[in-house]
């Protein structure tokens, strides 16, 4: 049997994901995060989000992967 390996990295995806245990938290904590950013700065479109947080520097290397990906869709 194959191992299904992450969209971001080398290491194995969840059985029920396209990415690793660390991208999956990672995706999981900006699709949250999403939600906050829509009740405290009103209405910006996910792509836009995605974009917006790629170029903050906060922004840690596993979620800058994990959106790189999302925006490729």
């Amino acid at each position: 049997m194959t191992t299904k390996k992450c969209a971001a990295c080398h290491r194995s995806a969840l059985n029920d994901s396209e990415y690793c245990l660390n991208h999956k938290q990672a995706f999981d904590s900006v699709t949250n995060h999403y939600r906050v950013w829509i009740d405290a700065c009103g209405d910006i479109s996910w792509q836009n989000f995605l974009h917006k947080l790629s170029t903050m520097q906060e922004t840690g290397s596993w979620v800058k992967e994990a959106i790189a990906l999302e925006l490729e869709k």
